[in-house]
């Protein structure tokens, strides 16, 4: 099973708010394989600053429970890591609040 991606989104007002909720999902889930670090601007297909965690397949469901409680209203795009990075980003995602608008058009 290919492990997934989860992209949580803020804004710079919102930078404080979002180191908060990283720490708090790294601590609330140690079995991530990656916390990524605060990225402050729209990167690749992201169109808001974000940071990265890695989720390994066998805790995806319980990950995402507790992303879902910890995320303080920020949106979270849950991807799988694979080949095809259009359908990973768009058909195969899956989103925690608001969805977002991604830049699509980097994987074609």
């Amino acid at each position: 099973m290919h492990p997934y991606h989860a992209h949580i989104y803020f804004t710079l007002p919102q930078t404080a708010l979002a180191a908060s909720v990283r720490d708090n999902i790294a601590q609330a889930i140690p079995q991530l394989s990656y916390v990524g670090r605060l990225i402050p601007m729209p990167i690749g297909p992201h169109p808001l600053p974000m940071f990265e965690m890695h989720i390994p397949a066998v805790i995806l469901q319980s990950a995402l429970e507790k992303i879902e409680v910890l995320r303080e209203g920020l949106s979270v795009l849950i991807h799988p890591v694979q080949h095809d990075e259009l359908a990973a980003h768009s058909t195969q995602a899956q989103w925690l609040g608001e969805k977002l608008v991604l830049n699509l058009g980097i994987f074609k």
